[in-house]
């Protein structure tokens, strides 16, 4: 019992030093210090494997483990690189696996465990390992809904479409509803790869009720970087032209920022004239899956008939098609429509499959539909 009580006191440390940054609803309340958050070493996976091997109780070590793994989920060590090359670092990727493989030597054939694992892996580029751990999850439970779709998804829909229109028969035998959702955002997926970008305002931006801005990683220094101040002044001007429309920032506080994206969007729009009443903060948002779910909801209570959603070039048609997802699996009424700033060269080129932004619209198109990568952990 006093091991045990020991080891309850040092979850509850950890849990405590990383809850402000572990998960979404920790996030809405920025601190008022304008420095980044270090990344905390006590959710490493060497830290955590060397105070869980002499543990006996394997439900404590997995609970420990599964804080880590919100963590390493959601920060990322080295936010100086990060700023160097002007976009948000993927997830800590390899610590992600490490913990995940020592899981699933705790638990052997944990689906959660498993399904995590192999999500991590495409996440890293890794897909011939996702598959097998995939085809481990078939081999355990064939009808896990989850693994099947994941493996249709990732592997059949451009590469093999006659093969995914079969796994589509057999998801449609297991779940009939959530299976005819799922094709209608395979239609979104393959639409997003040719979509024409705008950049200049059209008519159907002109029906506007609502704008929405999706915000890009502050500096350390809490000041919005190139690419978020070109999407800030192609909002601004489209609110300019429309004057009775509401402006929606959306983007909260990453754990290496120093302030929350929405607030300083807020504020630069303000400094520009727009008037303060207008603009409407999402601050929850993490990343581009929570902008699109975020926002959804705002639209849907509030009755919206039209959105034009602004971004970066070379981001619009996975945020375009994570936010069609997103009010399709919410039955959202409105129209949307899309306007972008160019950041990249060749940004309005149309995708080629073998894109691996392809990849990642897939799996956060999968996110956006309820099917999270890292399943029980994100929300």
């Amino acid at each position: 019992m006093i091991k045990q009580h020991k080891y309850l006191l040092l979850l509850s440390t950890l849990i405590f030093m990383g809850q402000s940054t572990m998960s979404p609803k920790f996030t809405a309340h920025a601190s008022n210090e304008t420095k980044t958050k270090p990344y905390n070493y006590n959710f490493s996976y060497k830290y955590v494997l060397n105070h869980i091997k002499k543990d006996k109780n394997n439900q404590l070590k997995l609970k420990a483990i599964d804080e880590a793994i919100k963590y390493n989920y959601w920060h990322k060590p080295d936010f100086n690189s990060t700023q160097k090359i002007g976009v948000t670092s993927s997830s800590n990727n390899e610590e992600l696996i490490s913990l995940y493989e020592k899981a699933l030597k705790i638990s052997p054939n944990n689906i959660k465990y498993l399904l995590g694992l192999s999500s991590v892996y495409q996440l890293n580029g890794n897909p011939k390992e996702a598959q097998l751990v995939l085809n481990r999850i078939r081999h355990l439970s064939p009808s896990n809904y989850q693994s099947l779709l994941q493996l249709a998804m990732n592997n059949e829909l451009f590469k093999q479409p006659k093969k995914f229109a079969t796994s589509i028969r057999n998801l449609n035998r297991l779940n009939s509803t959530k299976t005819n959702k799922i094709k209608k955002v395979s239609q979104l997926i393959k639409k997003s790869l040719t979509m024409n970008l705008n950049q200049t305002i059209n008519n159907n931006q002109k029906k506007n009720d609502y704008i929405i801005i999706l915000g890009f990683v502050l500096n350390k220094n809490g000041k919005p970087q190139r690419t978020l101040v070109q999407r800030l002044e192609k909002g601004l001007t489209l609110a300019k032209e429309q004057p009775s429309s509401k402006i929606i920032v959306s983007g909260g506080e990453l754990p290496a920022e120093p302030k929350i994206e929405a607030k300083v969007m807020k504020n630069w729009l303000v400094k520009h004239g727009i008037a303060s009443s207008r603009i409407i903060t999402e601050e929850g948002s993490l990343d581009t899956v929570s902008n699109a779910l975020n926002v959804t909801k705002i639209l849907n209570k509030n009755h919206a008939k039209h959105a034009t959603i602004v971004s970066s070039a070379s981001h619009m048609r996975r945020a375009y098609t994570l936010f069609e997802v997103a009010k399709l699996v919410s039955n959202g009424r409105y129209g949307l429509s899309q306007l972008v700033s160019i950041d990249k060269q060749n940004s309005l080129k149309p995708l080629n499959e073998s894109d691996p932004a392809v990849n990642k619209i897939i799996l956060d198109s999968l996110r956006t539909s309820g099917y999270w990568l890292l399943p029980n952990i994100q929300r």
